[in-house]
């Protein structure tokens, strides 16, 4: 008898970036792919917290500087509307910058510079998509073991 898998239900994502070309190319790359579907977009900091608390999506990507409200700033806002959310920044900063590490430093899962490759976003949000996961499920095994040893 023949089983059939069923293929993973696409990771939703909420888009922030005051760039409406940008987000157009994100919008695209990532639905064509297959495995993501945008569920909102925002162009400010402010308007992306707010998508965020409808949408609730599984993955944020968010733009550093933007007006309004900067993404460094709805960071930890957008931590606090929905902590399971994988979020990562996507900035012409680079590293020299030192914004990746402070976005890391505040609770980004990861970074990426926005270099023109949009056609390679899919495979590097799957690549921090499944870090993020494992990170997660070692962190909950620790939990789980600690607990264990103190109980």
């Amino acid at each position: 008898m023949p089983t059939t898998t069923t293929p993973p239900a696409p990771v939703s994502v909420v888009a922030i970036d005051d760039s409406e070309d940008l987000l157009f190319l994100v919008r695209g790359a990532l639905e064509r792919s297959g495995q993501f579907n945008v569920v909102g977009v925002a162009a400010d900091g402010e308007q992306g917290v707010a998508a965020v608390r409808a949408a609730q999506p599984d993955l944020v990507l968010l733009d550093i500087l933007m007006p309004v409200m900067d993404g460094i700033a709805a960071l930890p806002l957008i931590r606090q509307e929905c902590p399971e959310a994988i979020v990562v920044m996507l900035s012409a900063l680079g590293d020299a910058s030192g914004m990746p590490q402070k976005a890391m430093s505040l609770g980004a899962n990861g970074y990426i510079h926005k270099d023109g490759r949009i056609q390679a976003l899919p495979e590097q949000l799957r690549v921090i998509i499944s870090g993020a996961m494992a990170e997660r499920a070692a962190r909950k095994a620790r939990d789980a073991a600690r607990k264990a040893t103190d109980g």
